[in-house]
């Protein structure tokens, strides 16, 4: 189990701290090539960001996804913890359609890393340690509210400026009234990428290991792993200014 995790983590973190910088460019090309057709735009670099591996999303949604016994309950999963993204990203996108500038929310990247890697810390602990109660069927599987709660903590990471820069951008060639639908799109993009990379990783693992009793426990202790990595990165950039 330990083996499986430390593999599950190890693979995320190298994928966060070196593939982004490869898709966050072609996001640009893309709202910049689509011209009147920035509804689509806006979706389509809402899938570039599911794949793009996030320290505020794949730690999460892998972890938790390896926890449901089947299909099904990982595409719960993942469609509540990135419906909570989405209503912070709508919200967000529609204020600053009427601000405009007024907002840095940059700023919040470090604090968000440490807040969402300590609730990881301690979500993991609680699946390992203080679900003794519960039967061999409901054991490991995190409850909703717990992803609900990730996910509004993460809508407010380096995405979230994302967001942010795209509403400013788009704006002025639309009516205000609509700026909602960037972060909706944008949202609903990323639910559809979330949901095909950790629906392949799911099936992928569980082949592979062939008991899902072991792959659950692998993703709680990949919960906690990537908590400390999440903690670690917002430490770095409180030190290093810039860095994240």
């Amino acid at each position: 189990m330990w083996l499986l995790a430390g593999v599950i983590s190890a693979a995320i973190i190298i994928a966060i701290l070196s593939i982004p910088e490869v898709l966050e460019p072609l996001a640009g090309a893309i709202i910049k090539s689509m011209g009147p057709y920035w509804l689509l735009a806006v979706l389509i670099v809402g899938v570039v960001h599911g794949l793009k591996p996030d320290e505020h999303t794949w730690p999460i949604t892998v972890s938790y996804g390896l926890m449901q016994r089947n299909a099904r309950g990982v595409l719960a999963a993942i469609s509540v913890f990135a419906g909570a993204l989405t209503l912070v990203w709508t919200l967000m996108s529609a204020l600053m359609g009427q601000l405009m500038g007024l907002l840095d929310i940059s700023i919040l990247g470090p604090y968000v890393d440490v807040i969402v890697g300590a609730t990881m810390i301690g979500v993991a602990a609680y699946l390992v340690f203080g679900d003794h109660d519960k039967s061999s069927e409901e054991k490991g599987t995190a409850d909703y509210r717990l992803i609900w709660i990730h996910g509004l903590a993460a809508a407010f990471g380096g995405d979230f400026f994302i967001v942010l820069i795209l509403t400013a951008a788009l704006v002025p060639a639309i009516s205000p009234g609509l700026s909602f639908l960037i972060g909706f799109m944008f949202g609903a993009g990323s639910w559809v990428a979330q949901t095909v990379i950790v629906m392949a990783i799911y099936r992928g693992i569980i082949r592979s290991v062939g008991d899902w009793s072991v792959m659950a426990s692998a993703g709680r202790m990949a919960l906690g792993i990537l908590g400390l990595f999440m903690i670690g990165l917002g430490i770095y950039s409180f030190l290093v200014p810039g860095a994240s």
